[in-house]
């Protein structure tokens, strides 16, 4: 039995040489993410969207387009940041109460909106920096311009791609 014993420690504890040893904590990471497989979701969501095209479809279907992809936009918010525990309110209530509000909720709405993507993107260690001073900036403050709001149209479409590709990877 001894001999068995010192048999099976001298196999656990084969010494490397003294530049290839890792510390006991990296180790333990390592293991642990040697270990973690991502499983796609089900469901993969658009990465691909350009806003050029968006803008095109938006023109040519007389803004229908627009309000399709807002309604696509919200639905993949409410998937990908489900775990902050809110929820986008739909377009169609937004749509009303704005109508209901003279338009101030729509400002809200989309403040809420844009603060969401952004958190997001940051949680999701995406990159890319979005958030609801965007919609301020190039929506409100520069909207007389006229290519300020597809700066912003642009910087939202690249936040939630960006989103998206994260979520179709580590779901």
């Amino acid at each position: 039995m001894d001999q068995q014993y010192q048999q099976y420690w001298q196999e656990q504890n084969q010494q490397q040489p003294v530049s290839q040893q890792q510390p006991v904590y990296q180790q333990q990471y390592q293991q642990q993410y040697q270990q973690t497989v991502y499983q796609p979701p089900a469901q993969q969501l658009p990465t691909d969207r350009n806003v050029v095209v968006v803008i095109l479809l938006s023109l040519v279907t007389f803004g229908i387009y627009g309000l399709v992809l807002q309604y696509q936009l919200i639905k993949e918010i409410n998937l990908t940041a489900a775990r902050d525990g809110k929820r986008t309110t739909g377009l169609l209530a937004m749509i009303l109460l704005s109508c209901i509000t003279f338009g101030i909720y729509g400002i809200v709405w989309t403040h809420m909106f844009a603060e969401r993507v952004g958190a997001e993107a940051a949680r999701r260690n995406t990159g890319v920096q979005f958030g609801a001073v965007d919609f301020w900036i190039f929506s409100v403050l520069l909207s007389f311009t006229v290519i300020c709001p597809f700066i912003y149209k642009h910087k939202l479409i690249t936040a939630v791609n960006a989103i998206n590709t994260s979520y179709n990877y580590y779901g």
